[in-house]
């Protein structure tokens, strides 16, 4: 594909969406107001045809199973969405408007998994279709969403344990695309199981202070793109509010971006609440760079023998299944504990004077 195209990283202000137990949350000012803010962005996308357009974390639904600490079940049962549902038909509207791929994110519910919600990346194609989901596969500690390793038997036994099954990407004709959602962005491994599944494009929303100002953000969304030859689109969360009276949640800290696949931003906003960051995307040069670069193209000299040893003892203990609240954050941090604990046992981590 010699096609040059645009894409855009929406940063959006968001409200958490408050409901009564038993009741359906209303997401259409959150929706609206992402809507407005896509028409205004392709708007000013002028330098090439705007085909990619990405959603922060938390736009459609905010975070108030986080921030207020609800009870699993109920949110799976009322706060998640359904993909696809009246949700992503709004955002289904605006792709076939602009002729364009969308990336969003959201809370969802999977049949498969009663009682249970996923932290869920989807992208909508040109035609409104939604064509490619990716689980969270590691959350923040006070995160409620189910990952794929908290029911890793029953995942691996309906979608088997390759590539597919964690780190699936999807092949477009703007390029291959994969996520690397919030907390998976901390972790090299998300980003080379997407490369090494084909990701040209990884998207990457969102994170909160003080990773943000402190540099760690850019870093790590650089780091990403070089070790892996990849571009990656970063929109974080604008202004977290709680209520329609604007006090503040989650501080986010703004500067979304996007990378190319040389570790280069190519745009960085250093706004706090609504903005947007576009920049053009070379699918053909990527690809000639992978295919001929002899610098800075780290994917061919992986000795998979010798890093395979790294992970042969299991860390973090799969098959968790936590649903109950309100001990679910006391039950995650004695995991985090525990977890640590065996570390220290097995000479990974070296105990500290307090240990002793």
């Amino acid at each position: 594909m010699k096609d040059i195209y645009n894409a855009v990283g929406l940063q959006t202000v968001t409200y958490d969406c408050k409901y009564n137990v038993g009741d359906k949350p209303n997401y259409k000012k959150n929706l609206d107001h992402i809507c407005h803010m896509i028409d205004t962005a392709v708007l000013h996308s002028l330098e090439y045809p705007p085909k990619l357009v990405a959603l922060c974390e938390g736009a459609i639904q905010g975070f108030p199973d986080e921030y207020h600490d609800w009870d699993h079940v109920e949110y799976a049962r009322n706060g998640a969405i359904s993909i696809p549902g009246p949700e992503t038909d709004r955002l289904a509207e605006k792709a076939a408007k602009w002729n364009m791929y969308l990336i969003g994110q959201a809370k969802s519910k999977m049949e498969e998994f009663p009682d249970r919600f996923f932290n869920t990346m989807f992208i909508i194609d040109p035609s409104g279709k939604i064509i490619h989901q990716h689980q969270k596969n590691v959350v923040f500690i006070v995160e409620h969403s189910t990952t794929p390793h908290d029911v890793y038997d029953q995942w691996v036994k309906m979608f088997g344990d390759g590539l597919d099954a964690f780190f699936p990407v999807a092949r477009t004709n703007i390029g291959n695309i994969g996520a690397c959602i919030c907390m998976e962005g901390n972790f090299p491994e998300t980003a080379r199981g997407l490369a090494m599944n084909g990701a040209e494009i990884i998207y990457r929303p969102s994170s909160m202070e003080h990773k943000i100002s402190l540099g760690i953000w850019e870093v790590q969304n650089r780091a990403r793109a070089i070790d892996n030859n990849c571009y990656v689109i970063a929109p974080n969360t604008g202004y977290h509010y709680i209520d329609d009276d604007k006090n503040r949640g989650f501080f986010t800290g703004g500067r979304s971006m996007i990378v190319d696949y040389r570790g280069q931003v190519l745009h960085i906003n250093y706004e706090t609440g609504d903005a947007f960051v576009a920049a053009p995307i070379n699918i053909f040069a990527l690809r000639r760079y992978r295919a001929t670069s002899k610098h800075m193209n780290w994917i061919p000299h992986i000795k998979s023998e010798i890093y395979r040893k790294i992970y042969e003892k299991p860390i973090w203990p799969k098959n968790l299944a936590i649903k109950e609240a309100p001990k679910r954050r006391e039950a995650m941090a004695e995991i985090l504990y525990q977890t640590t604990e065996k570390l220290k046992q097995q000479g990974v981590f070296v105990p500290s004077e307090e240990d002793d």
